[in-house]
């Protein structure tokens, strides 16, 4: 029997990009200010049915975004976050495909033509194609790559989490998922535009083919 998706789709955990969700649109309930921002250095939450529920920021103000909309724990005191305590750059380039089983073949289309390349579409109407070798397999597209924030006092920052973690528990309260873990983000990878695909079967390994296609006037995957 196939495996659910998202249970693939942890799989790219090996490729050590961190924690994959399956599900990273932020929730719709929480402040516009914060969707737009979405996941963010500092923020501390529940990981649940694949995705990240943030609960506070540790390094906004309690009078700030998701702060002042969910509240904060007893006692709260803010980490000190400067600018420069912040590393973000360019980590992903466009068109980088994670899998967690080797990609053999990357077709493109366009009306009707169909070359190999190794570039990913961006023209409505064309499509690309992956071919993979593998019994099960999930992968993440990036068609326009993705920048990686890390957070660099990580040593001053574990030993905030220290300190202030029994209270930060005591607020999760019966929000805690049954593991029982609460995480805190020190870094993430964020994209404009992206396109996650799964596959299982339960013969030997076969081919797999995975498409993606540029659809509507501003260009989406589907």
């Amino acid at each position: 029997m196939p495996k659910p998706a998202n249970e693939l789709y942890r799989r790219l955990r090996s490729q050590k990009h961190g924690i994959p969700q399956f599900t990273p649109e932020p929730n719709e309930n929480l402040p516009t200010e914060y969707r737009k921002v979405g996941v963010s250095i500092g923020d501390v939450g529940v990981w649940s049915e694949d995705s990240f529920d943030v609960l506070f920021n540790t390094c906004w103000p309690a009078t700030y975004s998701i702060n002042a909309a969910q509240g904060v724990p007893k006692d709260f005191a803010p980490f000190p976050l400067e600018r420069r305590d912040i590393s973000r750059r360019l980590y992903h380039s466009p068109g980088t495909v994670i899998a967690s089983a080797k990609v053999t073949r990357i077709s493109l289309s366009v009306g009707a033509s169909s070359v190999v390349t190794p570039f990913f579409p961006t023209t409505v109407g064309s499509s690309v194609t992956f071919e993979l070798q593998s019994k099960e397999c999930a992968m993440l597209v990036l068609p326009e790559g993705a920048s990686r924030e890390k957070l660099l006092p990580v040593e001053t920052f574990r030993a905030h989490v220290k300190r202030y973690s029994h209270d930060w528990y005591k607020f999760a309260g019966d929000r805690l998922p049954s593991s029982g873990f609460l995480f805190v983000v020190t870094g993430c990878d964020k994209t404009a535009s992206w396109g996650i695909a799964t596959a299982s079967t339960a013969s030997r390994a076969i081919g797999v083919s995975l498409k993606f296609a540029v659809v509507g006037d501003d260009p989406q995957l589907s």
